[in-house]
């Protein structure tokens, strides 16, 4: 199975919440696929998980960015996306997931990211329907 690139979204989400992002990344845990993952979206999640640390204090985030530093395929990204997104922000996910060759890139953005459905190669879907995508592929 070729790699998956998680956006920021996702594991936030999983690091606060239960339901389709923490199941993916319990997936990867699992090792039912590979993570890729790029310094700067490392950065990235730990980032926005400690912003939000505080609005959420009765939850204690799960670890799921320290785990990707430490088990996820490190990425460099060698190839330089911009303007495809509208958003600028979501370069270094697209330059992540294309350098990584990934198969999917999994993302709740459904502003920027999930209209362009598809990038060099990397089918880019929600947590929900990349979920349904591995159990067929079982």
């Amino acid at each position: 199975m070729k790699a998956v690139v998680f956006d920021t979204n996702v594991v936030v989400a999983a690091a606060f919440w239960n339901g389709a992002p923490r199941r993916c990344l319990e997936a990867w845990a699992r090792g039912e696929f590979i993570a890729a993952v790029s310094p700067e979206l490392l950065a990235e999640y730990v980032e926005i998980v400690e912003r939000l640390r505080p609005d959420y204090p009765d939850r204690e985030p799960a670890p799921w960015a320290a785990a990707l530093a430490e088990a996820a395929e490190l990425v460099f990204p060698t190839v330089w996306l911009s303007g495809i997104s509208p958003d600028p922000d979501d370069d270094m996910v697209l330059e992540c997931a294309v350098t990584a060759e990934a198969g999917w890139l999994v993302t709740g953005d459904k502003k920027h990211l999930l209209p362009l459905g598809e990038v060099r190669g990397v089918d880019i879907v929600t947590p929900t329907r990349f979920l349904t995508l591995l159990k067929t592929s079982e």
